[in-house]
């Protein structure tokens, strides 16, 4: 078969080429139009980075293809187009930007002399030590001791805000290339402190800003690698660096849906918690009491869903109540922008992902309400051209803050309606009342507002 042969031709180019650059000129981004099951196999077989958020499925697919390899792509004879020419530039763009922005911001929290202002953070992708800083400034906002450390030692910082007898666990930065998340984590924290002070009594909220900040630094240096998706651990018998944190969780850890290849995006490391981010997140999450929600925020495609991942047979036992949550965060968040997110559960939505925080979110620690959030820009929307789905604009950040703190604050809202004793594990009869009471007269409030 000569698409067989064309595999092995680009899998050998591209094995010198990843050796000798990190860099990205030519790079392109092709969107193959796939119309049979012959091309799907084919493709599923591409040594390249996919970079559609979706199932390997009859639509449109993109990948990052090096300008080494385009010339072989015409003899897999399934139909594509270039959607940007060259990803280097794109790369340049955004660490112009970065050199007025958020760089020298960086050196001056370094220093202990910067101004933390809402539209110096928001103007730009900010480093983790800034996000930090940030976050230890706003009104309210309790730095917590480390969750743990990571590979390169760095320290997991965390947050709580709130003084509700239930808890919400949301975070962002488990893949280290999605910058809009930690920056959405952040602005959906100052909305909540701000404007939404009705949550803060029915809630205590834990934010983790960034699940994986030694691959999150790692891309924002100028001799990193941008496109770079997984922690910073070294691999046996491997040059590829990183474990997928996000297939690490000790939950059908290992299972169809991550790769057991040191070099794939989505490797799911040696063991399930091999990688100390998934076990850091775990073991947080796990001596919190009174959890009720968990947010996974990443990038891109639009997406909000739920358990399961790992496998796309039947549906949870709360799904019709995880499905109707979705639902009512994606209209509001319409509302706000005129964004229209999908929703559905993690496998038959997106992709099969075994190992995933979500699922062992839900199906270990027993937190009902745990969803996972896949930000802007929407995969087939035609500006990607443009933006591209890992580099968004920085303007997006604020837009993208919008919309899901309208989201959020919608869904949150929905959880505490739905709340009963039994749900309320953990917390006497007296204080769930007392809670429960107090989200109805809250909610009834803004209703009538």
């Amino acid at each position: 078969m000569r698409a067989v042969a064309v595999l092995l031709h680009l899998i050998a180019t591209l094995t010198v080429f990843a050796q000798e650059d990190l860099r990205y000129h030519h790079h392109k981004l092709i969107r193959f139009d796939v119309s049979t099951d012959q091309d799907l196999e084919v493709l599923s077989h591409l040594p390249f980075d996919k970079w559609s958020h979706g199932r390997l499925r009859k639509e449109k697919i993109t990948f990052r293809v090096p300008a080494e390899a385009l010339h072989e792509l015409s003899n897999l004879n399934i139909p594509y187009e270039i959607i940007h020419d060259n990803l280097q530039r794109i790369v340049d763009t955004e660490r112009q930007h970065m050199k007025r922005n958020s760089i020298p911001l960086h050196e001056a929290v370094v220093a202990r002399s910067a101004n933390l202002s809402f539209d110096g953070i928001f103007n730009d992708w900010q480093s983790y030590e800034t996000l930090s800083a940030y976050m230890a400034s706003l009104a309210g906002v309790k730095q917590l001791p480390s969750i743990g450390n990571t590979y390169e030692n760095r320290t997991t910082n965390a947050f709580s805000f709130g003084s509700g007898p239930l808890g919400i666990v949301y975070h962002g930065g488990s893949h280290a290339r999605e910058w809009i998340a930690p920056a959405t984590v952040a602005f959906l924290t100052n909305q909540l402190i701000t404007n939404y002070t009705d949550l803060l009594e029915l809630f205590t909220f834990y934010v983790i800003p960034v699940t994986n900040p030694d691959g999150y630094e790692y891309t924002r240096d100028i001799s990193g690698d941008r496109y770079h998706r997984k922690n910073m651990q070294p691999n046996e018998g491997s040059s590829c660096i990183g474990t997928d944190v996000n297939r690490n969780f000790n939950y059908q850890w290992g299972g169809s849906g991550s790769s057991s290849d040191p070099c794939a995006d989505d490797f799911g490391g040696p063991s399930g918690f091999s990688s100390p981010e998934a076990f850091n997140i775990a073991n947080f999450v796990a001596g919190l009491q009174n959890i009720v929600g968990y947010v996974d925020f990443h990038s891109y495609s639009e997406l909000i869903m739920f358990s399961n991942g790992y496998t796309c047979d039947g549906q949870v036992k709360d799904y019709a109540a995880l499905n109707e949550g979705a639902q009512i965060a994606m209209e509001a968040l319409k509302s706000e922008s005129g964004e229209t997110f999908g929703y559905g559960a993690i496998c038959p939505t997106i992709y099969q992902a075994s190992g995933s925080a979500n699922d062992y979110m839900y199906n270990v620690l027993n937190i009902t309400y745990s969803y996972s959030i896949e930000l802007r820009p929407n995969q087939n929307d035609p500006s990607l051209s443009g933006n591209s789905g890992f580099n968004p604009d920085p303007s997006n950040i604020v837009l993208s803050g919008r919309e899901i703190t309208a989201a959020m604050v919608a869904l949150w809202r929905y959880v505490a309606q739905q709340l009963t004793f039994s749900e309320a594990t953990g917390i006497s009869k007296t204080s769930a009342t007392t809670a429960v009471n107090l989200m109805r007269r809250r909610l009834r409030r803004n209703f009538v507002e």
